[in-house]
């Protein structure tokens, strides 16, 4: 009974142990890559989304899409062992366009907005944005969200109507998130997602306007000092 009652307590003994080990091996442990620094690099996409026109009715949407690539730059700090924040711009060209038509568009709930004898077309010639980021590192992986300010020129009309044509530098908003790889101090590599939406371009007497937003894959080498 006695090298019974022994044999269970070293049972529960080994056991117990091996339940705290797991335990600590479920911990998060701490990153040994070293996120903080400031940073430059190169990206490159593509974007699709729609736009729609309004000269007191708005039209139905089409689709816009097309490449962009661009330049960043950013720092960031890591803090508390595994988050890193950060700021992040980026200037980017911009292949985004489409075009519907000649002809009828139609309205929400099928009225007739027309494109008459031209198509109707917009373009996103360039844009920038200028977003924070927060994320989580494990070791040399981050995951994080981002987002912040967008700007980009945006130009839409209908071909051959000189009184429907609209083009201007707007301001709109960012959001999405990414996760980047380091492969070592210097270098990272990152796939990231954005939605930009750039608001309405119009003319000066409020008549006309389209807008211009769309969603973003890119990949991005970044070299951190």
């Amino acid at each position: 009974m006695r090298a019974l009652l022994l044999a269970t307590a070293f049972l529960f003994a080994a056991g117990g142990s091996a339940f705290a080990a797991d335990a600590v091996a479920e911990l998060p442990v701490a990153s040994t890559y070293n996120w903080s620094g400031g940073y430059v690099g190169l990206t490159a996409g593509y974007g699709w989304g729609d736009s729609k026109f309004n000269d007191g009715g708005e039209s139905n949407p089409f689709d816009i899409k097309g490449f962009i690539g661009g330049v960043t730059v950013g720092y960031n700090y890591q803090f508390n062992q595994n988050w890193v924040a950060g700021i992040e711009a980026d200037l980017s060209y911009s292949g985004i366009k489409g075009s519907f038509g000649p002809g009828n568009l139609g309205e929400p709930g099928g009225g007739s907005w027309t494109c008459g004898s031209g198509a109707c077309v917009t373009k996103v010639d360039w844009y920038s944005t200028v977003r924070g980021r927060i994320g989580y590192a494990f070791d040399n992986i981050l995951v994080y969200g981002t987002g912040g300010l967008a700007v980009g020129h945006v130009k839409s009309g209908i071909d051959n109507s000189s009184s429907y044509q609209a083009s201007s530098t707007n301001v709109g908003w960012t959001a999405g998130g990414g996760v980047e790889y380091a492969f070592n101090q210097n270098w990272t590599a990152k796939l990231e997602y954005l939605h930009v939406d750039l608001g309405w371009t119009g003319l000066s007497n409020g008549f006309f306007k389209s807008d211009a937003k769309f969603d973003a894959v890119r990949i991005g080498l970044n070299y951190k000092f």
